[in-house]
């Protein structure tokens, strides 16, 4: 009886392997970056992006590793993503220092510092960025310099000296907006100093000529012939067109406040 029970035992186990369902292979390094870039090329980004994460989990020194953490740069971005991407550039910045695509992965930390401070709104309706924190503009600036400094004949550096001399319009027109809070609540010497510093910090924007204006009706009010005289001819001499100046050659700036401003006026921030 006891020989009866092995035989039967043994084939219990073979129909029990035979019933088991295969388990699909791993997929192959190789396999997962095609995945990968299929969904790239669907324009999925978000299915990218966790086809890239997880290999480089399960392959972070393969032969595709450097070109996932690119892939994944673009990923990012592709789906508005900033913080990210700009995370992104910068691990793939520290991990390969002298990685042939360095200049697009500073490229691409500007791009998304540059759409950093966009909101959902911009899409709709015109705002007036100058009045913003301009923290990521100043890191994007910084980025687009770096790239034109190091690789000044890389294909991304045209648009970035493009996009900088827009950013330093952007930094300029901010000051100025400072400036034009300070001379409407009295404070002329905060003011003054606003205006002098994009006239020595940004000498070839177009917010020069109003920031000299600035200076001179600020001077004026403080009572400083001298330096309201001095500021008044170099905006005369550089810009004698100039919208802020009248006929007789005066500074000439509509919004500036007069003087003995009423309760009303500080109560409406000079806007009645």
């Amino acid at each position: 009886m006891p020989r009866l029970i092995w035989p039967l035992l043994a084939a219990l186990l073979l129909g029990a392997c035979a019933s088991k369902p295969e388990e699909s292979p791993e997929r192959t390094e190789a396999a997962q970056y095609r995945e990968a870039q299929s969904a790239m090329d669907s324009n999925n980004y978000l299915t990218a992006i966790d086809r890239l994460k997880e290999l480089e989990a399960r392959f972070p020194y393969g032969r595709y590793a450097e070109q996932a953490q690119l892939d994944l740069i673009y990923a990012h971005f592709r789906s508005q993503e900033y913080p990210e991407t700009v995370v992104a550039a910068q691990r793939f910045m520290r991990s390969y220092p002298a990685h042939p695509s360095l200049d697009y992965a500073l490229y691409m930390r500007g791009l998304a510092n540059f759409y950093m401070e966009r909101s959902f709104f911009d899409s709709f309706m015109t705002t007036d960025k100058s009045a913003r924190d301009l923290t990521s503009a100043t890191d994007s600036f910084e980025d687009f310099e770096r790239l034109v400094t190091r690789f000044p004949d890389s294909e991304y550096a045209p648009d970035a000296r493009t996009r900088m001399v827009f950013i330093r319009n952007e930094m300029a027109r901010h000051e100025l907006h400072v400036a034009r809070y300070y001379a409407r609540r009295g404070a002329y010497i905060a003011a003054i100093n606003r205006a002098q510093y994009v006239v020595q910090h940004y000498q070839r924007t177009p917010l020069v000529p109003e920031a000299l204006a600035v200076m001179t009706a600020g001077y004026e009010r403080l009572d400083q012939p001298e330096l309201a005289a001095k500021s008044r001819r170099v905006l005369q001499e550089n810009y004698p067109d100039s919208e802020y100046l009248d006929d007789d050659g005066q500074v000439d700036l509509a919004w500036w406040p007069r003087e003995g401003k009423g309760l009303l006026s500080l109560l409406t921030f000079d806007l009645l």
